[in-house]
């Protein structure tokens, strides 16, 4: 927005501030501009995926819920879910990548440490990776213990645990497969708005589980990073000519501090990276990648976050 003498950020300020209503979401690609331009003031104002945990925590200590759900999702844009779902945009800070958004998602401290110390010592996580093989997957639940961390092959089973579980005063957390899975190696056109419904669907299958126990639940979707789309980046495509071979593997970002004007540094769990911003890309697309992530833009960089209490 055109800069004014006043803003209103808290809802719940009573002043007679001047206030304006957005009847749709912003434009993404006049966003993705804008985020470039002024990161800094994005990272003070939006949520960001940081934030989600003592986000949560306040919530649960003003609600008092008897079980908390934390799904997260690998790969789905804030501009990928229906606007009519009721949500807000979360902002990734560092590199648009799974390693690290995961990692920044489940925070430090991280979530089931801060709802331990809160009394919810039953706990449960359902991943696809087992902890002991995988790095990425052994950060997320490092704070559970063996016997609390379930590996699936497939979503349904974690479901039918977690109908048969009794649980008080306890904490789920599923980390669950998004649009990731069908955008570096995927052939023929995906159906993204299948997999989108399904996202959301599994949600709602997870809170109606819980819901069953016949407990206050509070859940909360958010994801790892967005994705920005072949058939969106292809009209403005804008292809980089002074890099190094090796600097060009990953489309939208750079290991380490590179000074491009196209590029913006950020640091990201004690490593540096070059973001590149929105149409700009590293190397052109293979046939069966149907999109990237990484870079700086309002697809990758803004993931939804739902908040459900029931």
């Amino acid at each position: 927005m055109e800069e004014r003498r006043e803003y209103l950020v808290d809802d719940q300020c009573y002043w007679p501030f001047p206030r304006t209503r957005l009847d749709a979401r912003p434009d993404p690609v006049l966003l993705s501009e804008h985020l470039f331009a002024r990161f800094e003031t994005a990272c003070r104002l939006i949520v960001a995926q940081e934030d989600i945990g003592s986000m949560l925590e306040k919530r649960v200590r003003s609600t008092d819920p008897a079980i908390v759900l934390m799904v997260i999702v690998d790969g789905l844009s804030y501009y990928d879910v229906p606007e009519d779902e009721d949500m807000e945009p979360c902002l990734v800070k560092g590199v648009s990548t799974t390693e690290h958004g995961y990692r920044a998602v489940t925070g430090n401290p991280s979530i089931s440490r801060r709802l331990f110390a809160l009394g919810y010592t039953d706990q449960i996580g359902f991943t696809y990776y087992s902890p002991e093989n995988d790095d990425l997957s052994a950060s997320v639940y490092d704070a559970f213990s063996p016997s609390q961390v379930v590996r699936v092959k497939a979503f349904d089973e974690a479901v039918a645990q977690l109908k048969t579980r009794r649980m008080s005063r306890g904490y789920v957390q599923v980390t669950l497969s998004g649009l990731d899975q069908i955008v570096h190696h995927h052939t023929d056109r995906p159906p993204r708005e299948y997999y989108t419904q399904q996202i959301l669907s599994r949600f709602e299958r997870l809170i109606a589980c819980l819901k069953g126990k016949r407990r206050r639940i509070l859940a909360c979707l958010t994801a790892d990073h967005g994705i920005l789309w072949r058939d969106v980046v292809e009209g403005h495509l804008e292809m980089t000519d002074d890099l190094f071979r090796e600097d060009a593997y990953h489309p939208r970002y750079v290991k380490g501090a590179l000074l491009r004007p196209y590029c913006r540094c950020v640091q990201s769990f004690g490593q540096s990276f070059a973001l590149l911003k929105f149409p700009w890309m590293t190397r052109c697309l293979r046939n069966d990648e149907w999109g990237v992530h990484g870079g700086l833009s309002a697809w990758e960089s803004l993931v939804p976050l739902i908040w459900l209490e029931a």
